[in-house]
């Protein structure tokens, strides 16, 4: 089985200095899009890969203790940015999307999810386990919001990290990872580093494309491009950096070996711009 279509869309962006991701650069500021993708796969129907900023998230942040991420993040959305109201604009209704892949449980991934209370939410056990039953402050400094994940969650959530196949050459070197629907449509890969659990997804089109949504394991194409590493203080937002930087050895080994893979930040200039082109792979 194939996937029929995938699309990028753009909710919303935050803001940080350059020279965290890049240190050679400067500290003028520089925007980071939340990238959201809708996935048709021919049988299980629309499926988003993440959810990005909504007005959950602004709501959220007006109070304490999630102020304090407002103010260490600066956040700039509209309502017509939330992922709801653009699908709408496509024709696509919220009860239509059956299923939302998540990356891991971060703000700026999680913010829509209230939006689709009918579609299953599929992640890592070891993304999710860990939270739960934190405190909001604890929660807070992984850069989770609870009050943005659904009360019923428990009755939604399965997890995809159960059963681990081998894969291919045609992967790269990333030699493991997890057959989401069993159907080799969408392979999930653990990219651990960012956020503990977190992963991403090698998406085979039905056109033989293949195109991996590597979420939050770089911040930058360059960085995997150029094998660069983030500056230091970019290491209080890495859950567990030696994971984080074999990823990035990982992505830049296979941009080299597999060059055909288009891979895609979720909050890269490069997959921005795919967002502005209207661009979809089909």
């Amino acid at each position: 089985m194939k996937i029929s279509t995938l699309k990028l869309y753009e909710c919303g962006y935050c803001t940080h200095p350059e020279k965290i991701v890049l240190p050679n650069e400067t500290l003028k500021s520089i925007e980071f899009p939340a990238t959201v993708a809708l996935i048709k796969h021919p049988i299980k129907g629309y499926i988003l890969f993440d959810t990005g900023y909504t007005t959950h998230f602004s709501e959220a942040t007006k109070k304490f203790p999630y102020s304090l991420y407002a103010k260490l993040t600066p956040v700039f959305f509209t309502e017509e940015k939330s992922i709801k109201k653009q699908l709408e604009k496509d024709g696509i209704k919220a009860e239509e999307i059956n299923t939302i892949i998540l990356s891991h449980f971060h703000g700026d991934h999680t913010g829509g999810l209230k939006d689709f209370p009918d579609a299953k939410i599929l992640t890592f056990r070891k993304g999710y386990e860990p939270i739960k039953s934190m405190s909001k402050l604890h929660a807070l400094t992984k850069g989770c919001l609870l009050d943005l994940i659904p009360e019923d969650i428990d009755t939604r959530i399965s997890f995809i990290d159960q059963a681990e196949i081998k894969l291919d050459i045609g992967y790269g070197e990333f030699t493991t990872g997890f057959d989401v629907f069993g159907d080799n449509s969408i392979i999930a890969v653990d990219l651990t580093g960012h956020a503990i659990g977190q992963f991403g997804i090698f998406v085979n089109l039905q056109s033989g494309k293949r195109v991996l949504l590597c979420a939050d394991a770089v911040w930058l194409s360059q960085a995997y491009e150029k094998l660069i590493f983030p500056h230091k203080v970019a290491n209080l937002l890495i859950e567990d950096i030696k994971a984080y930087k074999k990823n990035v050895i990982k992505l830049h080994q296979l941009s080299r070996t597999n060059s055909e893979i288009d891979i895609l930040p979720t909050h890269c200039q490069k997959t921005w711009e795919l967002v502005k082109k209207g661009f979809v792979y089909e």
